[in-house]
């Protein structure tokens, strides 16, 4: 059964996306849900490399400029961010804007500020949560890695 937390991120999400040690979270996936144009969900999976807590209540994200997901943030905002950690799982609620002009350091990207609008967990004392979507880097895992910091830099560095 999930509960509200609110809408700020617990701390083993923070943790996980400090933009800190990518190289131990390369593993890790989250699911993007938005809204296509037909009012259907639309699922992308993005990695620790996409995505920057900046702050308990803010998202930051950096999608390919010409992807269905980034269009459909463009058209509706809404997202919901779906993740397994600790032995639960965590649906994250927010409402994301585009932020104007390029952004230095994520050339083809299109970066977005989300307001966390509530933080659902789920879980059972009688059942852990073991995995969510899982990545394998399989070609060059530390240049992969290296752009990742890049990037999550570049978000962390936005005013």
């Amino acid at each position: 059964m999930s509960r509200s937390l609110g809408n700020q991120l617990p701390t083993p999400l923070l943790n996980l996306l400090d933009g800190r040690n990518l190289g131990e979270k390369t593993g890790f996936a989250l699911l993007l849900a938005t809204v296509d144009q037909r009012g259907y969900p639309h699922c992308a999976l993005v990695s620790v490399g996409e995505v920057l807590a900046p702050s308990p209540g803010t998202l930051r994200l950096a999608l390919y400029d010409n992807s269905s997901t980034t269009a459909n943030l463009r058209r509706g905002g809404r997202l919901t961010l779906a993740l397994a950690s600790g032995g639960l799982a965590y649906y994250v609620k927010a409402t994301a804007a585009e932020r104007p002009g390029p952004a230095a350091g994520l050339r083809g990207m299109a970066v977005f500020e989300a307001a966390v609008d509530e933080v659902l967990e789920d879980g059972e004392p009688i059942a852990q949560v073991t995995s969510g979507f899982s990545l394998a880097l399989t070609h060059d895992p530390a240049k992969i890695v290296a752009h990742w910091e890049r990037g999550v830099a570049a978000l962390a560095a936005l005013p």
